[in-house]
């Protein structure tokens, strides 16, 4: 039940009017109320105590800084006064294997360099990308005719003819990354900027990640002053209330508030003339009361963990405080009057309105209800507060009024009975058998003696060295410890031969091997709880581990870390979210209005009228991250492959690395493999075609040098035959003439002949009858010498030569 009594732990009436919930009476009831509900915030049983508690042993843990006095507790038998003095011996300080984790985990995340990317989702923005859409698309299609006016004129036509996509596809892609509407680049810029002087990344980003490893839960408090500026404070934990919820994203709280311990003169700063001095004075007497006033404790670590950092001293007072803050839903009325005249007029009414039951003109009553922020600070323990009242300046979605938001941001990793379970809390059972284990390591190798001898005495007994005298069983040690040389007798007195007289005790550690062994197992638990294996801590890497095998690993150590990683990366998203309605918000006439305005001129002169109208849209947030480690790696190995197989070119792969999305990296990987492929298939289409050609042509100039050549042989034949033609006619000619001229000279040569012949004739036949008569007359003579000698009458003729022939040719 509520209660509207201010000593009541119960809540005030929520259905109030808006009026009286102004009132300082009503926010000191509900700060006494959130006060009592988280049991008494300054006592040590409350809630707010507990739970500090655990964050702070956490922390302890974390930071490897753990109190060591239950390890000594459990080491009973280590007791100095009792005679063990192996406890000198033995290092206390804790094994830092949490903090290792933690740093582990935290930088993991921190690596991933988140920065958010804000795009406009109303209907008036996405009416503007359509059109910038459209215009690229029109680019595409005009890029030829674009470049030769480029390359003719020397002035481009929006963006260059180089930066124009060559697809749709891989317009889609560019359009995704970098056509923003002005709205949306004024809205970013101020964002970055925003983020950037509250240091958020470096600092409280960082800050918040390491508390969501140790204590599961981290809170950054938004502020919206219009002269001092947007900021974004980090919030301890261990100090943070709030109503009760199972939301690990805290969507659904009531109230909210930070306990903070000021001094009273920094009090009296914050409260200024809200207080009188007699309260002030109070204030101071009830602090004193309840911390007390030791001067003494001075420090943190003077007054420890537990003491709410209250328990300062009188000069150093620390009064507790606490900020809060909670929503509630008002309702305004509106009505809708018609005058005398006709004219309709709409009225606000308030929130206590009741329509009047006769009227002389029409009336019509409309109800708005929305949610506000009520706020303010109480000094715990007593029952003043200040600064309190309904917030203004609280950032709304302007496409829904009606709703809003506390100024924390808050998430945690899992949630359950209002309190976070944290990695670094699974792990302290562990963490302190380990340390004990150590510990045990220590006292064993404390206790560890070195290696000794076993001497029989009766064998060292009358031994001599022949120099007179037998030496004593010191002196024989003491030889031996000099020279290494032991002197004993082989012989008891009886006779007998006994063994040597001394013999060596190994003193090894005990236990050494089961503890160590023991230290590990809690080692792998400790990894088993968190996840983080050691291909992750790079521990111990194994040379011969194959990729796949090492990828599957970290796939596995980031699953284990997922929970962490999406809970800082929910609570970057609020904070930006709430950055750009604070933005939005900003009123054109204050300082803060013209340095963002500055600012963002600066970084781009053409947005300066867009951050004017920014109250106009409705901006969603999305966080973007680096690529992970394997993920890089296994895009680089395709950058690689398709560089080896030159299917793309070193600018696609420069473009392809600066991209931090991996699955926008890969589907321009695949849109530039595939436009590459083309202009390759392309230019050995060209290639084939321009050979084809060559060989065309080639075989083109060959048949018209062949065509050519076998018209020259033919003209050369022509020619040719024509000379040999010619040459014939004239041979023939000169043959006819030379016929001729032989004849005629066979004719002349005839005719002469023939009148040669005649006379040869002629005288041949005169020789003939000359001869003839010769002959006739040398017959006779010779018949008659014939005769003569046949007769006897005389001797035998002489013989003569000569030829007749010649006698008669001659």
């Amino acid at each position: 039940m509520y209660s509207n009594d201010k000593n009541s732990s119960s809540f005030p009436d929520p259905l109030a009017l808006s009026e009286e919930k102004e009132s300082k009476d009503y926010g000191l009831k509900y700060a006494r109320s959130i006060y009592h509900q988280w049991g008494r915030i300054d006592e040590n049983g409350s809630n707010y105590t507990k739970r500090r508690k655990v964050f702070e042993r956490n922390r302890r843990y974390a930071n490897g800084t753990q109190d060591t006095s239950i390890y000594k507790s459990l080491l009973t038998s280590l007791d100095p006064s009792n005679g063990d003095g192996s406890m000198v011996n033995i290092d206390f300080t804790p094994v830092p294997i949490l903090p290792k984790f933690v740093r582990i985990v935290v930088n993991k995340i921190l690596s991933l360099s988140p920065y958010p990317n804000l795009e406009a989702i109303d209907p008036l923005s996405s009416s503007d990308k359509d059109k910038e859409k459209r215009k690229i698309e029109m680019m595409i299609e005009a890029k030829k005719e674009l470049a030769k006016i480029e390359d003719k004129t020397g002035v481009s036509i929006g963006m260059k003819s180089k930066e124009i996509p060559e697809t749709l596809e891989e317009a889609e892609i560019f359009i995704g990354n970098n056509i923003k509407s002005s709205s949306e680049i004024a809205a970013q810029i101020a964002t970055n900027l925003t983020l950037d002087w509250n240091d958020f990344n470096d600092s409280t980003f960082r800050r918040c990640v390491n508390d969501l490893a140790v204590v599961g839960m981290s809170v950054v408090q938004r502020t919206n002053d219009p002269e001092y500026g947007i900021k974004a404070d980090y919030v301890d934990p261990a100090n943070f209330i709030h109503s009760y919820t199972e939301d690990p994203s805290f969507g659904d709280l009531t109230y909210a508030g930070c306990v903070k311990y000021v001094t009273l003169q920094e009090l009296k700063r914050l409260a200024g003339d809200q207080l009188t001095e007699e309260q002030f004075k109070s204030v101071s007497a009830s602090a004193q009361k309840r911390y007390g006033s030791n001067n003494n404790l001075t420090t943190q670590t003077a007054h420890g963990a537990t003491a709410n950092h209250a328990s300062k001293g009188s000069t150093d007072q620390k009064i507790g405080i606490l900020d809060f803050e909670f929503m509630s839903v008002d309702c305004e009325y509106f009505e809708s009057k018609e005058s005398r005249y006709g004219n309709v007029g709409f009225y606000s009414k308030g929130g206590s309105y009741k329509k009047q039951s006769e009227s002389v003109f029409n009336r019509e009553v409309s109800k708005l209800e929305s949610a506000s922020v009520y706020g303010g600070s109480y000094i715990i323990g007593t029952d003043f507060v200040f600064d309190y009242g309904k917030k203004n300046n609280i950032p709304k979605n302007i496409h829904d009024i009606s709703r809003t938001n506390l100024s924390f941001s808050v998430c945690s990793t899992n949630l359950m009975e209002m309190m976070p379970k944290s990695m670094v809390d699974s792990c302290i059972g562990f963490a302190d058998q380990l340390q004990l284990t150590h510990l045990k390591i220590q006292q064993a190798v404390a206790k560890a003696k070195p290696d000794g001898i076993i001497i029989d005495i009766e064998g060292l007994e009358n031994v001599q060295l022949g120099k007179g005298g037998e030496l004593q069983p010191l002196e024989l040690h003491d030889i031996y410890e000099q020279t290494g040389v032991f002197y004993y007798r082989s012989k008891n007195p009886e006779g007998g031969f006994q063994n040597p007289p001394i013999r060596e005790i190994g003193n090894s550690i005990r236990n050494i091997n089961e503890l160590i062994g023991l230290y590990n197992h809690y080692l792998r638990m400790i990894r088993d709880a968190t996840g983080i294996n050691e291909v992750m801590d790079a521990s111990s890497p194994k040379g011969d581990a194959l990729v796949g095998v090492r990828q599957q690993a970290l796939a596995a150590a980031n699953n284990a870390i997922y929970d962490i990683t999406n809970s800082s990366m929910v609570l970057y998203k609020k904070v930006c979210s709430d950055i750009v309605k604070c933005l939005q918000i900003i009123h054109p006439d204050s300082v803060l209005y013209r340095i963002y305005e500055n600012a963002i001129g600066e970084e781009n002169m053409k947005v300066l009228s867009s951050f004017r109208n920014l109250a106009m849209y409705n901006f969603g947030v999305r966080v973007v991250k680096e690529m992970e480690e394997g993920e890089r790696q296994y895009l680089e190995q395709n950058i690689q492959i398709a560089l080896s197989q030159k299917e793309i070119d070193l600018e696609d792969a420069i473009a392809v690395r600066q991209l931090k999305d991996i699955n926008q990296a890969e589907r321009l990987l695949i849109v530039r493999r595939k436009k590459r492929i083309a202009m390759n298939q392309q230019i050995a289409m060209q290639n084939s075609q321009q050979q084809a050609q060559i060989q065309q042509a080639s075989a083109q100039a060959t048949s018209q040098a062949r065509q050519q050549e076998m018209q020259m042989e033919a003209q050369l034949k022509s020619q040719e035959m024509q000379l040999k033609g010619q040459l014939e006619a004239q041979l023939e000619s000169v043959k006819h003439e030379f016929r001729k001229e032989i004849e005629m000279i066979k004719a002349q040569a005839t005719l002469g002949f023939k009148e040669d012949d005649e006379n040869f004739k002629q005288k041949l036949e005169v020789l003939k009858e000359d001869r003839k008569d010769d002959r006739v007359k040398k017959q006779s003579a010779e018949q008659s010498k014939l005769i003569s000698q046949r007769k006897g009458e005389r001797g035998e003729l002489p013989e003569e030569s000569g030829d007749i022939t010649s006698e008669i040719l001659g």
